[in-house]
């Protein structure tokens, strides 16, 4: 637990299908969302559910509590080697501010307080230590300082709210205005005594959704640091990144970066660098809200989540295994319940998805059969923690998201 401004340790027939071959590295489009529906009973005032109809509609509650960080494998490396996890930037990527060349801290969410603004940093070599500097801001034109009233990642797009000092009025910087900013934070201890460093950052817009998109809706920018004591050039942020270093934002919910499970607060902003799964999720049209009104949708929510596990092949979440079974540019099938239009299951069923990872495994499907994914284990006897294989392609109240194998034609690079 953090607590804020301290620093912690511690379906036969037809269905409503999409099915969609990507790599994962790669951002995809092309898919609607189901008819939303309210809870029965229910009100338009709180979350929505959406189900296309059937027995299997609902959700398992259970399976959307936060999984415990601690994690008895020893595998809980948040980013730097490996496959980084996968969840704010993808294998080789890096989403931590550099000290002396090296990644070092890791921003992984803004925080509104009633007394101002935090960013949550996790130790890249110390993934359970967090640390909550607070941030504070300038005008770009002339170091004018500024009170940073509130960061807010509204369905992807960026908001700084801010107030120049001596002035009363308030003013909020979004698309092109965030250049005005300069934003600082508190100085953060590299070693426990040693010495600190500031950092300053600054965001521009890098690329708004497009105006026909029916499914990336993600708005993109690019953010940049700098050793403020030092004056150092500008680095700019998720530069690992092939393809493209920018960041997005998922507000309301904070991202576990160490198991990419969720715990919902409305005061919190998460941002991660495109390629990790918590910005390709909402990319691939998995978004937790109703597109057209901007409502959360708990059956939404439930699917999204199942993608962050699913998109970086984390099977064995909810039984502690924190390891991520997957290598960057592996192409995978998948289909939701709640998408629009009619499809036909791929044959090669990988696995069915919850947020704490695999509800069913067919181990002879899995998208990385070779050793290096599965170090360590043999190939005909992985363990997989008693998830059993999926005998079913219908969806579940517990899995609302399949994984498949590609034709082999499209698995070939």
């Amino acid at each position: 637990m953090t607590t804020h401004g301290m620093e912690t340790r511690a379906v036969g027939g037809r269905r409503w299908s999409w099915l969609l071959s990507v790599a994962l590295a790669t951002v995809a489009s092309g898919c609607w969302w189901g008819v939303r529906q309210p809870v029965p009973g229910g009100t338009e005032t709180g979350p929505l559910r959406t189900c296309p109809g059937g027995p299997s509609c609902g959700i398992r509650q259970s399976l959307l509590e936060q999984i415990d960080e601690n994690c008895p494998t020893g595998d809980c490396d948040p980013g730097g080697t490996g496959n980084a996890k996968g969840i704010y930037t993808a294998e080789g990527g890096n989403y931590c501010f550099k000290v002396q060349g090296e990644p070092f801290f890791c921003p992984e969410a803004f925080i509104n307080t009633p007394t101002g603004v935090l960013l949550e940093v996790r130790y890249l070599n110390e993934p359970l230590r967090l640390v909550q500097p607070r941030i504070r801001g300038k005008l770009a034109a002339d170091s004018k300082p500024v009170e940073v009233l509130a960061i807010n990642g509204d369905r992807t797009e960026l908001s700084i709210k801010y107030r120049v000092q001596g002035e009363t009025e308030e003013s909020i910087a979004k698309g092109d205005g965030l250049e005005a900013l300069i934003l600082g934070l508190d100085a953060l201890s590299t070693v426990s005594g040693g010495p600190s460093i500031a950092y300053e950052m600054r965001f521009s817009a890098h690329q708004p959704p497009k105006p026909d998109a029916t499914t990336d809706r993600v708005h993109r920018y690019k953010l940049e640091y700098r050793d403020a004591r030092l004056r150092s050039d500008w680095v700019r942020h998720c530069e690992a990144d092939v393809g493209g270093a920018v960041v997005s934002f998922l507000q309301g919910q904070r991202v576990s970066g160490v198991n990419a499970s969720v715990k919902l607060d409305s005061q919190v902003t998460s941002m991660g660098c495109e390629q990790g799964s918590l910005v390709t999720c909402l990319a691939w049209g998995f978004t937790p809200w109703d597109s057209s009104t901007g409502v959360r949708d708990e059956t939404r929510d439930y699917v999204y989540r199942s993608c962050l596990q699913a998109k970086r092949a984390a099977y064995f979440v909810g039984h502690r295994d924190f390891k991520s079974y997957t290598k960057k540019g592996t192409k995978i099938e998948k289909w939701d319940q709640y998408a629009s239009g009619e499809g036909e299951p791929v044959e090669r069923i990988e696995a069915l998805w919850s947020p704490r990872g695999a509800v069913c495994f067919n181990p002879e499907n899995r998208r990385r059969p070779d050793a290096e994914a599965w170090a360590g284990q043999d190939p005909n006897q992985l363990k997989t923690y008693g998830v059993g294989p999926c005998t079913s392609k219908d969806f579940s109240t517990e899995g609302k998201l399949f994984t498949g194998i590609p034709p082999e034609a499209l698995a070939k690079p």
